[in-house]
């Protein structure tokens, strides 16, 4: 028999396989030590490993069924304690997306049940990172209720995120049509690199008059319908001090420590920006912005601080490869400077 295996939490995990009325079952038994202490965790592999084998020399020829619909069910009951209200809501609707599978016993779901279900969502146009969250939430339900199969399945290729920042003369014409309240959203997303959900979740305790910075450790999400203040994890790179010239920081209403700076929620923001773009032919989106805010930082800064400025975490192949584009415009003054400097040297050479 398997001996049990220590998990990353501490708990220790024995697998065992059984036949039962010619069908070949996988049952797993976790047990996590009563505290931190070694006999402790002896004692739970112990257990674990009891049990295991007290499964395996059961004599018992039915075995309970248990559907992907409760398993689905028992994985929400048993983590909703533990997520975040955000995540527990969108794993919420997760059952929804297994309607064709939810009455089957968990042990009949194999690697081509999932891969079937993966391809008609990539038929249907969906990303590859939706199809993975959602199949990972169910493959985490089914080897809760025992199905800990090592599934072998393929997701579609991965989509390039295309970002299309303006150039900066369209940048500066965003500013001639806008109202105070818009004219901050773009400072703060286009200057300054944040998120939407950042600047909507932004409070007066989170100005920092004396150091002319924003402390940016929360955003705006959606939860049931309802906008609600979500603090971002600790160890978070988005978690960062964003500093600002003392000029641009009047931009900023002084409002009560617990009152929000936008009055309008993230939502509103990217129909906002929108229209201001189409009055000025302008043809981008508001998180394009943020590229923007990353690209003039590169012209003058090392890639680590524009890092900490954004919230990329570091050594990422974001700000590289998504973030951190040449401007048109830009390069026409850079080949201009270069082209000058050629001359300078080598023109004597050349033409004599």
């Amino acid at each position: 028999m398997a001996s049990a295996q220590k998990l990353p939490s501490g708990a220790w995990r024995t697998r065992a396989t059984k036949v039962i009325d010619g069908k070949q079952v996988r049952k797993s038994f976790t047990v996590s030590p009563e505290n931190d202490s070694k006999e402790a965790s002896k004692k739970a592999k112990t257990l674990s490993e009891m049990q295991a084998r007290n499964w395996l020399f059961d004599t018992e020829e039915e075995i309970s069924r248990t559907t992907v619909e409760t398993a689905m069910k028992n994985h929400l009951e048993t983590h909703s304690a533990v997520w975040s209200p955000s995540t527990l809501a969108d794993y919420e609707k997760m059952p929804a997306h297994f309607d064709s599978i939810k009455y089957m016993d968990v042990h009949d779901v194999d690697s081509k049940t999932l891969q079937t279900i993966i391809n008609q969502w990539a038929f249907d146009g969906l990303k590859q990172k939706t199809i993975a969250n959602r199949i990972n939430f169910l493959r985490n339900a089914l080897e809760l209720a025992g199905n800990d199969r090592n599934f072998k399945i393929k997701y579609p290729p991965k989509v390039p995120v295309e970002l299309n920042p303006p150039e900066p003369s369209e940048f500066k014409r965003l500013f001639s049509v806008v109202n105070d309240e818009e004219k901050l959203m773009i400072v703060l997303a286009g200057l300054f690199t944040m998120r939407r959900g950042e600047m909507g979740g932004l409070c007066g305790e989170d100005i920092l008059w004396d150091m002319n910075a924003i402390h940016v450790h929360t955003s705006k999400v959606k939860l049931h319908g309802k906008w609600i203040r979500k603090e971002m994890p600790k160890n978070a790179q988005s978690v960062r001090l964003i500093y600002v010239d003392p000029e641009i920081m009047t931009l900023i209403p002084h409002v009560a420590p617990k009152e929000y700076i936008f009055k309008i929620s993230p939502d509103a923001m990217t129909r906002r920006f929108e229209r201001i773009r189409a009055k000025v032919c302008v043809n981008c989106r508001l998180h394009d912005l943020r590229k923007y805010a990353a690209s003039i930082r590169t012209e003058i800064m090392p890639a680590k601080y524009v890092e900490a400025d954004g919230g990329w975490k570091p050594g990422s192949n974001v700000l590289k490869t998504i973030y951190d584009k040449p401007f048109k415009e830009k390069r026409k003054d850079y080949s201009k400077k270069i082209n000058n400097q050629i001359m300078q040297d080598y023109g004597s050479e050349l033409f004599g």
